[in-house]
C-alpha cells in the first residue's frame, strides 16, 4: 500500500519533470518570438519578385519595379475576376438539376485560357523584372534562385 501511494504522489512530479511536447512547437521558454510564415507567404521556386531583396537596388529600379508592378497587379486583377466568375459557373452548373456537359466544356475551357494567360503575363513579369537588373544583381538573383531548393507545398 505504501509503495501505491509512493507512486501515485511520484507521478505528478515525473509529468512536470518532463513533459510530452509536439516537436514542431517551441518551448514556452524559447527566444523565437516570431510565428511560423503562413503559406502563402512562402517563396516559389520561379518568383522573380521575391528574391529581389538584398540585390542593392538603385532608386531608379526600384522606380521602374515599382512601376511594373503596378502595371502588372492591374492586369492580374482582371483575369482574377474573370477566373472567379468561371469558377462560379462551373460550381453553379454543378449543383444545378439540369446539367449540360457543352456548356461545362466551355466553361472549361475558358477557364484553362485564363490560366494559360495568367502563366504567360508572370513569365513576361518575370523577364521585365530581370532586365531591369545589371549583370552582377542578375548574377546574384541565379544564385539566390538556384540555392533556393525547397519545394513549395501544394
Amino acid at each position: 500500500m505504501k509503495k501505491l501511494i509512493f507512486l501515485i504522489l511520484l507521478l505528478p512530479i515525473v509529468a512536470i519533470a518532463n513533459p510530452m511536447m509536439d516537436k514542431d512547437v517551441p518551448p514556452p521558454h524559447s527566444d523565437n518570438k516570431m510565428p511560423p510564415p503562413a503559406m502563402h507567404m512562402l517563396a516559389r521556386p520561379d518568383d522573380v519578385g521575391f528574391f529581389l531583396h538584398n540585390l542593392n537596388l538603385t532608386s531608379d529600379q526600384n522606380a521602374k519595379i515599382l512601376m511594373l508592378v503596378e502595371k502588372e497587379r492591374d492586369l492580374m486583377e482582371e483575369d482574377r475576376d474573370k477566373a472567379r466568375k468561371v469558377r462560379r459557373d462551373i460550381e453553379e452548373l454543378t449543383l444545378s438539376d439540369d446539367f449540360d456537359k457543352e456548356k461545362l466544356e466551355k466553361l472549361v475551357d475558358q477557364s484553362l485560357t485564363i490560366h494559360k494567360r495568367y502563366a504567360l503575363k508572370k513569365a513576361e513579369f518575370s523577364h521585365e523584372l530581370y532586365s531591369v537588373l545589371d549583370e552582377q544583381q542578375r548574377q546574384a538573383l541565379k544564385l539566390k534562385m538556384l540555392s533556393f531548393n525547397t519545394p513549395f507545398p501544394g
